[in-house]
């Protein structure tokens, strides 16, 4: 059997909603491009005032309603793991994703395989959200960019 090198996973479980306004709308959010994980869930700076917070599918943030827009089914997030991610992220991303360039905690706005993204990093796995409509072309790239790199296809999270 051959070595699991890519792990492809799509994360379906979780509820997405975007934040605006000041910075302390939730203790803790991130004031520059970084995912931080908060007791309401994975915060993700987007841009100043403005973040991406991935939480449980059934929880409603504890924001006020002039500061958030939900966005759950409107993004696709597939986490991509294994010792040889980073070679097949590289294949398409035109970003350093090296421990010391991007380390845990770092999020990024990119475009990649043509396909606006915003990636971050969680452990060692890296986490690509994209626009529900490009979802399944990111999915493709992300096999083809790992099959030769011995993916595995987990079940769905």
């Amino acid at each position: 059997m051959a070595e699991i090198g890519v792990l492809l996973m799509d994360r379906l479980r979780f509820g997405l909603t975007a934040l605006h306004g000041p910075a302390d709308l939730l203790p803790g959010l991130p004031d520059r491009p970084a995912a931080v994980a908060l007791p309401q869930g994975t915060a993700i700076w987007t841009a100043p005032g403005q973040w991406l917070l991935v939480h449980p599918r059934d929880a409603t943030p504890d924001v006020p309603p002039a500061h958030c827009t939900a966005l759950t089914g409107a993004r696709r997030i597939i986490s991509v793991g294994g010792p040889r991610a980073r070679e097949a992220l590289a294949t398409f991303l035109p970003i350093d994703l090296h421990d010391s360039a991007f380390p845990e905690g770092a999020a990024a706005s990119t475009i990649g395989a043509y396909i606006p993204l915003l990636i971050w990093r969680e452990g060692d796995d890296f986490n690509l959200a994209c626009y529900r409509s490009y979802g399944e072309s990111l999915w493709e790239t992300l096999v083809t960019a790992s099959r030769s790199r011995g993916l595995l296809v987990a079940p769905t999270d």
